[in-house]
Protein backbone atom coordinates (compact mmCIF):
# COMPACT_ATOMS: atom_id res chain seq x y z
CA UNK A 1 0.00 0.00 0.00
CA UNK A 2 1.35 3.30 -1.17
CA UNK A 3 1.33 6.17 1.65
CA UNK A 4 2.44 9.34 -0.27
CA UNK A 5 0.11 11.78 0.79
CA UNK A 6 -2.38 13.03 3.42
CA UNK A 7 -5.24 11.32 1.49
CA UNK A 8 -3.84 8.04 1.25
CA UNK A 9 -2.59 8.05 5.02
CA UNK A 10 -5.85 8.84 5.51
CA UNK A 11 -6.60 5.71 3.89
CA UNK A 12 -4.21 3.49 5.55
CA UNK A 13 -5.41 4.20 8.88
CA UNK A 14 -8.89 3.07 8.00
CA UNK A 15 -8.07 0.07 6.53
CA UNK A 16 -5.41 -0.80 9.63
CA UNK A 17 -8.27 0.42 12.13
CA UNK A 18 -10.86 -1.45 10.41
CA UNK A 19 -12.69 1.85 10.85
CA UNK A 20 -13.29 4.25 8.26
CA UNK A 21 -14.48 7.13 10.59
CA UNK A 22 -15.12 11.14 10.91
CA UNK A 23 -12.55 11.78 13.43
CA UNK A 24 -9.51 10.20 11.14
CA UNK A 25 -7.73 13.97 10.80
CA UNK A 26 -8.03 14.06 14.52
CA UNK A 27 -5.80 11.01 14.77
CA UNK A 28 -3.29 12.33 12.45
CA UNK A 29 -3.45 16.35 14.17
CA UNK A 30 -2.73 14.73 17.09
CA UNK A 31 -0.09 12.05 16.10
CA UNK A 32 2.18 14.88 14.41
CA UNK A 33 1.97 16.73 17.74
CA UNK A 34 3.64 13.98 19.17
CA UNK A 35 6.37 13.59 15.77
CA UNK A 36 6.88 17.17 16.22
CA UNK A 37 8.04 17.44 19.86
CA UNK A 38 10.15 13.59 19.47
CA UNK A 39 11.59 13.61 16.36
CA UNK A 40 14.58 15.98 15.49
CA UNK A 41 14.59 16.25 11.64
CA UNK A 42 17.37 17.81 9.62
CA UNK A 43 14.60 18.75 6.78
CA UNK A 44 12.01 20.45 9.54
CA UNK A 45 15.03 23.09 10.04
CA UNK A 46 14.62 26.06 8.02
CA UNK A 47 15.82 30.03 8.25
CA UNK A 48 13.81 32.70 7.94
CA UNK A 49 14.58 36.48 7.86
CA UNK A 50 12.94 39.11 10.57
CA UNK A 51 12.87 42.33 11.15
CA UNK A 52 12.95 44.39 14.28
CA UNK A 53 11.07 47.38 15.05
CA UNK A 54 11.90 50.56 15.93
CA UNK A 55 11.02 50.96 19.85
CA UNK A 56 10.52 47.53 20.64
CA UNK A 57 12.02 44.76 21.85
CA UNK A 58 9.54 41.39 20.19
CA UNK A 59 9.67 40.41 16.57
CA UNK A 60 6.74 37.78 15.70
CA UNK A 61 7.90 34.17 15.71
CA UNK A 62 7.52 32.31 12.39
CA UNK A 63 4.89 30.55 11.37
CA UNK A 64 4.63 26.45 12.78
CA UNK A 65 8.21 27.42 15.17
CA UNK A 66 8.68 24.93 17.18
CA UNK A 67 12.16 25.86 18.83
CA UNK A 68 15.40 28.09 17.56
CA UNK A 69 18.75 26.67 16.88
CA UNK A 70 20.55 30.03 15.97
CA UNK A 71 20.07 33.61 15.40
CA UNK A 72 22.42 35.81 13.07
CA UNK A 73 22.22 39.98 13.35
CA UNK A 74 22.72 40.85 9.52
CA UNK A 75 22.53 44.07 9.39
CA UNK A 76 26.08 44.76 8.83
CA UNK A 77 28.17 41.96 7.72
CA UNK A 78 29.68 39.61 8.61
CA UNK A 79 26.55 38.34 10.01
CA UNK A 80 26.45 37.70 13.99
CA UNK A 81 25.38 35.32 15.98
CA UNK A 82 23.13 36.83 18.55
CA UNK A 83 23.41 34.76 21.96
CA UNK A 84 20.37 32.65 23.74
CA UNK A 85 19.33 33.18 26.61
CA UNK A 86 16.60 31.72 29.15
CA UNK A 87 13.74 34.17 29.84
CA UNK A 88 14.88 34.30 33.63
CA UNK A 89 18.37 35.23 32.21
CA UNK A 90 17.32 37.98 29.67
CA UNK A 91 19.08 41.24 31.65
CA UNK A 92 16.14 43.33 29.81
CA UNK A 93 16.47 47.03 29.84
CA UNK A 94 14.07 49.84 28.31
CA UNK A 95 16.34 51.80 26.12
CA UNK A 96 16.73 51.50 22.67
CA UNK A 97 20.17 49.89 21.23
CA UNK A 98 21.75 47.08 19.50
CA UNK A 99 20.35 44.01 20.99
CA UNK A 100 22.88 41.87 22.63
CA UNK A 101 21.10 38.81 23.48
CA UNK A 102 17.51 37.02 22.98
CA UNK A 103 14.74 34.49 24.34
CA UNK A 104 11.50 33.35 23.40
CA UNK A 105 8.62 34.72 24.77
CA UNK A 106 5.45 33.24 23.93
CA UNK A 107 4.72 33.56 20.15
CA UNK A 108 7.75 36.08 20.15
CA UNK A 109 11.18 36.56 19.89
CA UNK A 110 12.43 39.19 22.88
CA UNK A 111 15.39 41.23 22.81
CA UNK A 112 17.17 42.56 26.34
CA UNK A 113 16.25 45.48 25.00
CA UNK A 114 14.06 47.80 22.14
CA UNK A 115 15.46 48.19 18.30
CA UNK A 116 17.31 51.40 17.70
CA UNK A 117 16.53 50.33 14.05
CA UNK A 118 14.53 48.17 11.99
CA UNK A 119 17.81 45.58 12.16
CA UNK A 120 17.34 42.50 10.64
CA UNK A 121 18.50 39.35 11.71
CA UNK A 122 18.10 35.24 10.47
CA UNK A 123 16.76 32.50 12.78
CA UNK A 124 17.76 29.20 11.97
CA UNK A 125 14.60 27.07 13.71
CA UNK A 126 12.48 23.95 14.05
CA UNK A 127 9.29 24.29 11.88
CA UNK A 128 6.54 21.86 12.37
CA UNK A 129 5.10 19.23 10.15
CA UNK A 130 1.05 20.18 9.33
CA UNK A 131 0.47 17.62 6.61
CA UNK A 132 -3.31 18.47 6.35
CA UNK A 133 -2.11 21.52 4.46
CA UNK A 134 1.26 20.22 3.11
CA UNK A 135 -0.33 16.84 1.47
CA UNK A 136 3.22 15.29 1.95
CA UNK A 137 6.74 16.21 3.75
CA UNK A 138 9.53 14.19 4.39
CA UNK A 139 8.79 12.59 7.19
CA UNK A 140 5.91 10.81 5.45
CA UNK A 141 7.96 10.25 2.28
CA UNK A 142 10.74 8.68 3.69
CA UNK A 143 9.05 7.25 6.91
CA UNK A 144 5.35 6.84 6.64
CA UNK A 145 5.28 4.01 9.19
CA UNK A 146 5.65 6.87 12.14
CA UNK A 147 2.56 8.68 11.12
CA UNK A 148 0.69 5.80 10.26
CA UNK A 149 1.18 3.67 13.82
CA UNK A 150 1.49 7.23 15.50
CA UNK A 151 -1.98 7.80 14.08
CA UNK A 152 -3.38 4.42 15.09
CA UNK A 153 -2.66 4.42 18.91
CA UNK A 154 -4.78 7.75 19.00
CA UNK A 155 -7.52 5.90 16.88
CA UNK A 156 -7.18 2.65 19.25
CA UNK A 157 -7.28 4.71 22.11
CA UNK A 158 -10.26 6.57 20.90
CA UNK A 159 -12.03 3.69 20.36
CA UNK A 160 -10.83 2.40 23.62
CA UNK A 161 -9.52 -0.52 22.10
CA UNK A 162 -6.26 -0.35 24.79
CA UNK A 163 -4.80 -3.43 23.84
CA UNK A 164 -4.26 -2.45 20.18
CA UNK A 165 -2.95 0.70 21.67
CA UNK A 166 -0.23 -0.45 22.96
CA UNK A 167 0.68 -2.86 20.02
CA UNK A 168 0.99 0.65 17.84
CA UNK A 169 2.43 2.36 20.55
CA UNK A 170 5.19 -0.25 20.62
CA UNK A 171 5.33 -0.28 16.77
CA UNK A 172 5.23 3.20 16.60
CA UNK A 173 8.32 3.89 19.44
CA UNK A 174 10.60 1.40 17.19
CA UNK A 175 9.58 2.93 13.87
CA UNK A 176 10.54 6.25 15.85
CA UNK A 177 13.68 5.17 16.66
CA UNK A 178 15.11 3.69 13.13
CA UNK A 179 14.14 7.32 12.08
CA UNK A 180 15.46 9.03 14.45
CA UNK A 181 18.86 6.97 13.95
CA UNK A 182 18.34 7.93 10.14
CA UNK A 183 18.31 11.12 10.99
CA UNK A 184 21.38 11.57 13.17
CA UNK A 185 23.23 9.73 10.19
CA UNK A 186 22.47 12.38 7.88
CA UNK A 187 23.54 14.95 10.16
CA UNK A 188 26.62 13.15 11.01
CA UNK A 189 27.91 13.19 7.33
CA UNK A 190 26.45 16.88 6.63
CA UNK A 191 27.10 18.81 9.78
CA UNK A 192 26.13 22.34 9.62
CA UNK A 193 29.23 24.79 9.60
CA UNK A 194 29.00 27.82 12.27
CA UNK A 195 29.00 30.66 10.69
CA UNK A 196 33.17 31.98 10.57
CA UNK A 197 31.89 35.56 11.83
CA UNK A 198 30.73 33.91 15.37
CA UNK A 199 34.73 33.12 16.04
CA UNK A 200 35.76 36.56 15.65
CA UNK A 201 37.44 38.53 18.94
CA UNK A 202 34.84 41.41 18.55
CA UNK A 203 31.63 42.12 16.50
CA UNK A 204 29.85 45.42 15.58
CA UNK A 205 27.50 43.88 18.18
CA UNK A 206 29.50 44.36 21.12
CA UNK A 207 31.70 46.89 19.86
CA UNK A 208 34.98 44.94 19.23
CA UNK A 209 37.31 46.21 16.07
Amino acid sequence: MSIANYAELQTAIADWHHRDVSQIPDFIELAEKRINTLLASRAAETEATLTGSIGSRFITLPTRFISPNALWFTTYLPRVEVPYLTPEQLPVSNSNGIPLYYTIDGANLAFNCPCSAAYTYSMRYKMGYDISSTSTNDILTNYPNVYLFSALVEACTFARDYKDAEMFEMRFRSALEEAQNAEFGNRTNATLQSDLSTKATGNIIDGGS
